[in-house]
């Protein structure tokens, strides 16, 4: 399982790591399972779907800088934000969407780093993940500190059209 974001480069290179890691090992690489942990928030205005996934945005995305350096692949701009969301993480607030670092996040990154937006738009990068060959994705919604209405509308978009939309592909 990765907590590489929903960024589908990053996501392809964890995969060839691992795969490669297996070759060098001397084992098979294609008898491992692959899967993500991903920041999901579905709602018809983007700012209320990023604010659902900006707290447990940070925790996943600091996992990419937490030894002091962004691992993976990353651009230079991309780099600056995780350093800047490490040096701003406040663990009294973990997970919360109205962090000090939550506060940090971009809407850029969180736009490529989560998936948010409209069902289909979250339907779309959902299958992009799966067109990776991910076998699972373990989606993290509306955290504490975003707001519960938001959440509640999330919840029943994901519910009625997103996975309803995901099994007819």
């Amino acid at each position: 399982m990765f907590t590489l974001g929903a960024d589908v480069e990053r996501l392809a290179w964890g995969i060839e790591l691992a795969k490669k890691t297996r070759r060098d090992a001397g084992l098979d690489p294609d008898a491992i399972a692959f899967g993500a942990y991903v920041n999901l928030g579905c709602h018809t205005d983007i700012g209320a779907a990023r604010g659902l996934v900006r707290g447990g945005l940070t925790t996943f995305a600091r996992f990419s800088v937490m030894h002091g350096k962004a691992n993976g692949p990353v651009s230079a701009q991309d780099r600056a934000q995780l350093e800047t969301l490490v040096t701003n993480y406040d663990m009294n607030a973990h997970t919360r969407g109205d962090s000090r670092q939550a506060g940090t996040l971009a809407d850029d990154f969180v736009d490529r780093f989560a998936i948010v937006g409209t069902p289909d738009r979250c339907i779309e990068r959902l299958r992009a993940l799966a067109a990776l060959g991910l076998d699972k994705v373990a989606i993290s919604g509306g955290m504490r500190g975003a707001s519960a209405e938001d959440a509640a509308v999330s919840k029943k978009l994901v519910a009625e059209q997103v996975l309803a939309g995901m099994r007819l592909s």
